[in-house]
C-alpha cells in the first residue's frame, strides 16, 4: 500500500525489487554482446511484462471461473488445487511464449540459435518483474514488502528466468528446423516444457512452506530445490551455446539434432534458395 510507505521506503521496496532483474538483464545482453540484437526488439522484450501480465490476468479470468464447474465429480479438492496450478502456470508460460513466436522470432535479427535464449529471458525477466511489483506492493507493510521481494529475488525470478532460458532453446531449434513435424514438436516442446516445470515449482514449493515454515531445515530444503532449478537452468543455456556453436561454424551436429540447418543452409532459406521442402 503506497499510502503506508514514505518516499524512502518506497523507493528501497523498489530497488529491492528490480535490481537484481537489471542485473540478470545486463548480463544477458553483455553475453551476447558480440552479436547485439537491434534496441527495438531489446526493448520490445523488456517491456512486454505489462503486457504478458495482463494477457495472462485476462485469460485466467475466462478459465478459472469455470474450473470449478471442470473439476466437479473429477478431483478431489488436493488434486483440484493442483490441476488448478498447472493451468495459472501454463496461462503464465503461454502469455510469454505469445510475446517470442508472434513478434519476435520471426524476424530476420533472429538470426542463431544462441538469440532465442536472449529474446526469451528478457521477456521471462520483465514478466517477473511485474508480477514482482504486482505482490510486493500489495502486502500491508515496509517490512512484509521487502521480505517478500528478497524471497522472490531467490526464487520466483530465477524460476521465470529458467522457465524463459528452456522456451528460448525450443523456440529457436523450432525456427531452424528443416521440417514441419520437427517444428511442430518444439513449438509444443516450448509451451509444456516450462510449464512442467513452472507446475513442479508451485506444487513442490507449496508443500515445502506447509510441511517446513516453523522448522530449522525450512531455508535447507528450499535452498537445494532452488539449487535444481539453478541446475535446469545451467544446463540448457549449455545446451544452447554448444548447438549455437555447431550452427554458425557450419559444422556437423550430433545425430539426434541433424533436423537442424546450419548458418548456411538458414542464409540460403531466407534468400529464397529452396533447398529444404518446407
Amino acid at each position: 500500500m503506497f499510502e503506508n510507505l514514505d518516499v524512502t521506503s518506497f523507493l528501497i521496496v523498489l530497488l529491492l525489487s528490480l535490481v537484481p532483474t537489471f542485473i540478470l538483464l545486463s548480463l544477458i545482453l553483455y553475453s551476447d554482446r558480440k552479436s547485439r540484437e537491434p534496441l527495438i526488439f531489446i526493448l520490445i522484450c523488456a517491456s512486454s511484462g505489462v503486457f504478458t501480465i495482463g494477457l495472462s490476468l485476462l485469460i485466467g479470468q475466462v478459465i478459472l471461473p469455470n474450473l470449478n464447474i471442470i473439476s466437479e465429480g473429477l478431483f478431489t479438492d488436493t488434486q483440484f488445487n493442483i490441476f488448478k496450478i498447472i493451468i495459472l502456470a501454463m496461462v503464465e508460460e503461454y502469455a510469454k511464449l505469445f510475446v517470442l513466436y508472434c513478434f519476435i522470432s520471426h524476424n530476420r535479427n533472429f538470426d542463431d540459435i544462441y538469440d532465442g535464449f536472449v529474446y526469451s529471458a528478457i521477456i521471462a525477466l520483465s514478466f517477473a518483474a511485474m508480477e514482482t511489483l504486482t505482490y510486493v506492493f500489495n502486502e500491508p507493510n515496509f517490512s512484509s514488502m521487502s521480505s517478500l521481494a528478497i524471497l522472490r529475488n531467490f526464487t520466483t525470478i530465477p524460476l521465470h528466468l529458467v522457465c524463459g532460458i528452456i522456451m528460448g532453446y525450443y523456440v529457436a531449434i523450432e525456427k531452424f528446423s528443416k521440417t514441419k513435424i520437427f517444428k511442430i514438436r518444439k513449438i509444443t516442446k516450448s509451451l509444456f516444457v516450462p510449464t512442467l516445470v513452472h507446475s513442479i515449482y508451485n506444487v513442490f514449493f507449496s508443500i515445502i512452506v506447509l510441511l517446513f515454515k516453523n522448522s530449522n531445515v525450512f531455508l535447507f530444503v528450499v535452498l537445494m530445490f532452488i539449487l535444481s532449478i539453478y541446475t535446469l537452468g545451467v544446463m540448457y543455456i549449455k545446451r544452447t551455446v554448444k548447438l549455437n556453436n555447431v550452427f554458425i561454424n557450419d559444422d556437423i551436429y550430433p545425430k539426434k539434432y541433424k533436423f537442424l540447418m546450419t548458418k548456411g543452409e538458414y542464409n540460403n532459406k531466407i534468400n529464397n534458395i529452396d533447398i529444404y521442402n518446407y
